[in-house]
């Protein structure tokens, strides 16, 4: 993270030595046919272009170099050499002068302005991060990989959320999607984030942990911040009546899956069928991926509804179980990657990408699956996109995995295809 900044740095001043030479070029092309002209054609007025292209295209000291040279130049030849009436080398001096005075200025600025918006870029990319921590991560015996891509431009996170915790219970992964896009679903998302952080420590079934984190959406559609958006001038755009107020809450859901493997199986080096755990709240279906080739969707026997929407349901969301044996992979996305299309409207095939990747490694799999979907959307994602890869820290081929602080980690299981008991 720290190094986002400096990186950037040396991108923007390599793209900035092409504008440069050009500059360089331009003005001692001005130099030579100012010597070779009459001395009464003066040139100097055009030379003056130079530096004022590079306070607009080059870098700072990039600008105060070309100044420089042109005002050396300008002032030797007309201000010096050819001026016999100092009112023309007062002029020549005086007007070269204020156009690279004026050009360094311009620099100057330009160089405070995007030193200033590095500081913001970074100290909101912290604050990003600090809601999304950066893949891959691992907890004591699984690794999760995967990647996360804004449908905002300038944006790392939006309304997709994943998170996992590595609890006295065994490791928790959450992965879900704010309807909605864009920065305007951070709230709900934090909410729900939050509210699963805290449950996973202290509640050792899924069931309850997924009521903990519809309370957590709930709260945050009672609170002061929530209601002061619904308000005339503020950002939801639904008018302050509280009726209002209520369906833009019930409008605003939040699609899950919560997985959990039990603390029995997450023995370093356990080499039997991890049993894992999953409550489905309206979300996309998860993948298995077997290492032998193929891959099917783990559909829940019943869906439940969305977070938000939980009070609708007469009965509560059920539990799936699954015993994952070693070499298998679950792969879990949210609905930018099923729903994205192509410029011709075709939805995009991820089951039968899935099933010709299997027996790639997991890094591999999803530099190839982010890469084809660029390609299938041309580039133009309509949605938030989160891709994660649970897979167990033995299996794991990836080469640049952190270690989650003591506590929280995001991670991954690995599983067969083939005889998979399911209950």
């Amino acid at each position: 993270m720290s190094l986002v900044p400096a990186w950037r740095s040396r991108q923007v001043s390599s793209s900035r030595r092409l504008p440069f030479a050009f500059v360089l070029a331009y003005l001692a092309g001005i130099v030579c046919v100012d010597l070779m002209t009459p001395s009464n054609l003066r040139l100097d007025v055009f030379a003056a272009l130079a530096p004022m292209t590079a306070a607009a295209l080059c870098t700072y000291r990039q600008t105060v170099f070309v100044g420089v040279v042109d005002f050396c130049l300008m002032v030797a030849h007309h201000g010096v050499a050819d001026s016999e009436v100092a009112v023309n080398r007062v002029g020549s001096f005086v007007g070269n002068a204020l156009m690279v005075g004026a050009s360094i200025a311009v620099a100057r600025l330009r160089r405070d302005g995007d030193a200033l918006l590095e500081r913001v870029r970074a100290t909101g990319e912290a604050a990003q991060r600090a809601l999304l921590r950066p893949l891959p991560l691992r907890t004591r015996s699984v690794v999760v990989d995967g990647f996360y891509v804004s449908s905002h431009r300038e944006a790392l996170v939006g309304g997709d959320l994943y998170e996992v915790v590595d609890t006295p219970y065994g490791t928790r992964v959450l992965i879900g999607d704010v309807r909605g896009k864009g920065l305007g679903t951070l709230g709900a998302g934090a909410a729900v984030l939050t509210a699963f952080r805290e449950a996973a420590y202290h509640r050792r079934d899924l069931e309850s942990s997924v009521r903990a984190m519809e309370q957590g959406l709930y709260r945050y559609h009672r609170s002061a911040e929530y209601q002061a958006r619904l308000q005339p001038g503020g950002h939801g755009g639904h008018g302050g009546r509280p009726e209002d107020a209520r369906m833009r809450a019930a409008e605003e859901f939040v699609t899950a899956l919560v997985f959990g493997t039990e603390e029995g199986s997450e023995q370093p080096g356990a080499s039997g069928p991890v049993p894992v755990t999953f409550v489905d709240c309206g979300h996309v279906a998860p993948f298995l991926i077997d290492a032998q080739g193929g891959a099917r969707e783990l559909e829940p026997a019943d869906a439940g509804l969305p977070l938000g929407l939980g009070d609708l349901a007469a009965s509560p969301r059920t539990v799936r179980r699954v015993a994952l044996p070693p070499g298998c992979r679950v792969l879990t996305c949210t609905d930018g990657v099923t729903e994205a299309r192509s410029p011709d409207g075709g939805f995009y095939p991820l089951a039968e990408r899935l099933d010709a990747w299997a027996a790639l490694p997991t890094p591999e799999l999803l530099g190839r699956l982010r890469a084809d979907l660029d390609a299938h959307t041309g580039g133009r994602l309509q949605d938030d996109v989160a891709v994660l890869v649970l897979e167990r820290a033995s299996e794991y081929h990836g080469t640049h995995e952190a270690a989650c602080p003591e506590g929280a980690a995001q991670g991954t299981a690995q599983g067969t295809a083939e005889g998979v008991p399911v209950t």
